[in-house]
């Protein structure tokens, strides 16, 4: 898991306009590749051959060591009134080992990205004391934050779980703003980027604490409730920042112009997510959840406000036909699919951006399962929109996908010889 931190770390996906702000791109999936199929529910559905990040207290559903692997990518549609562009990328998703301790109590470690930052913008204006002249602006940014959580979760009592984690938050986001002035009247000039870079690093930890309840309502059918409360915190920063001189190559002429290097903080608010779950206890799981966190209350390294509240709600399920068939495969198959609406907290031109997606997903088993082993492909999909093309705004239509591998395995079994 630590050497593959670097790979998580250079995860980056398709560009994305929006994730100039704040801290970027939020992973608000906290769980597996199973929640991203039901877009994005998990505080109150347990799973005993997926691992429960969602909600750390459902970690003892768990009985068997877990170990999850996902990989994830994007294509991106992103467009205004007259223009648009397309991108992809796809990398590492997550990395989680689950281990249970005893009958009542389990534990995990995760490694996953907090947020992502990738954008690339381009803008022309011309310069007002001189038509012949037009200035030329990008910005460009890349990199993320990126949090290595450790979760426990304990039984109680009857159908009563609950759970802490705390996770360590790391990363660095890069940012460049570059200006160009051309001037058709002059020729034989050398044209140069003035170029304000700045490279912010982010430490700290985050604290989360979960609760689950389930209960026998009706003959197989039960109730499940589940909450999920993140603590603020103060993360750590350090930015250096400079201007360089660059050709229109990129080629650095001059750099470390006017340096500076300065130690402050950024602050992460509170969030809670809670969600209700009704389930037959073998092949059929539906869910709702809402989830919201105080954007409004986010300082940057500047102490800018620059985001607003966000709120997601969202619907899903999964259905295996017959988990024990054994003449037909695509009955042991389980299928899911989920819808998600919400305010992201981008705020932009005095408008909130909405943030909408369909999800579907599949698991399928691999091999015959033992008392032993069990192994599962897990795929995911969904297609969403955020933001709109009114009001000078951007409109991005993406196109998510993951893939991974589940293996259960039970550990430490002394093994006898008759």
């Amino acid at each position: 898991m630590v050497c593959l931190a670097q790979a998580v770390q250079a995860q980056n996906f398709s560009n994305s306009p929006y994730s100039r702000y704040g801290l970027g791109d939020l992973n608000e999936n906290h769980g597996t590749i199973r929640t991203n199929g039901m877009a994005g529910v998990g505080v109150s559905a347990g799973n005993n051959f997926q691992a429960n990040t969602a909600n750390p207290a459902l970690l003892y559903f768990n009985t068997t060591t877990v170990f999850d692997i996902g990989i994830a990518g994007q294509v991106r549609n992103t467009k205004n009134a007259s223009l648009s562009r397309t991108d992809g990328n796809a990398n590492l998703s997550y990395l989680t080992l689950g281990v249970p301790l005893s009958k009542r109590w389990s534990s995990a470690i995760s490694l996953r990205p907090y947020s992502t930052v990738n954008y690339d913008i381009t803008e022309t204006a011309p310069l007002g004391s001189n038509p012949n002249a037009t200035v030329y602006r990008y910005y460009t940014g890349e990199g993320g934050i990126n949090e290595v959580n450790f979760a426990h979760g304990v039984r109680i009592a009857e159908g009563l779980s609950v759970g802490a984690s705390v996770s360590y938050l790391f990363g660095t986001i890069t940012k460049d703003a570059a200006s160009l002035i051309q001037d058709t009247s002059l020729v034989n000039i050398s044209r140069e980027m003035v170029v304000y870079s700045e490279r912010t690093r982010y430490t700290d930890l985050l604290f989360k604490a979960g609760a689950s309840y389930r209960k026998k309502i009706s003959g197989k059918w039960s109730l499940g409730a589940g909450a999920v409360y993140s603590l603020n915190s103060d993360v750590s920063t350090k930015r250096n920042s400079a201007y360089e001189r660059r050709n229109l190559s990129d080629a650095v002429l001059e750099q470390n112009i006017l340096a500076d290097s300065a130690k402050g903080a950024s602050t992460i608010p509170a969030s809670i997510r809670a969600g209700l779950s009704i389930d037959n206890g073998n092949n059929f799981t539906l869910a709702a959840e809402y989830y919201t966190q105080k954007w409004s209350d986010f300082r940057s390294f500047d102490g800018v406000r620059e985001l607003g509240d966000s709120y997601t709600m969202a619907l899903g399920a999964e259905y295996t036909p017959d988990p024990n068939s054994v003449s037909n495969y695509l009955k042991r198959v389980t299928y899911r699919g989920g819808v998600r609406y919400g305010d992201s907290p981008y705020t932009v031109n005095g408008e909130q951006l909405k943030d909408m997606a369909l999800t579907v997903g599949m698991t399928f088993p691999i091999g015959q399962a033992s008392m032993y082993d069990y192994y599962q492909l897990n795929t995911a999909f969904s297609a969403g929109r955020r933001g709109t093309t009114a009001n000078g705004l951007i409109q991005e239509n993406y196109f998510d996908f993951s893939i991974g591998f589940t293996i259960n395995s039970r550990w430490f079994l002394k093994r006898r010889l008759e």
